[in-house]
């Protein structure tokens, strides 16, 4: 029982930390918070505050998606 709630935290907090993790942060003299998906966001919550908003440098994004092959059908001889 004592390792289960242990791993049951430790789950529920690293979920937490990865939906934190918007594209923008903002950053003060003091922390940063990159929980902003937006440049808007990130500059209204930074505005009078002194922080100042760029692009979060651990945001993974998607890959590309693959190039479409064309399907040709063979002649009939």
């Amino acid at each position: 029982m004592r390792t289960v709630v242990p791993a049951a935290l430790i789950s529920v907090l690293s979920a937490t930390a990865a939906a934190a993790q918007g594209a923008w942060c903002a950053e003060g003299m003091v922390s940063q918070n990159c929980g902003y998906y937006t440049l808007e966001q990130c500059r209204a919550a930074a505005a009078g505050q002194g922080s100042a908003c760029h692009p979060n440098p651990f945001v993974t994004t998607a890959p590309a998606a693959a190039p479409k092959r064309s399907k040709r059908r063979k002649a009939d001889r």
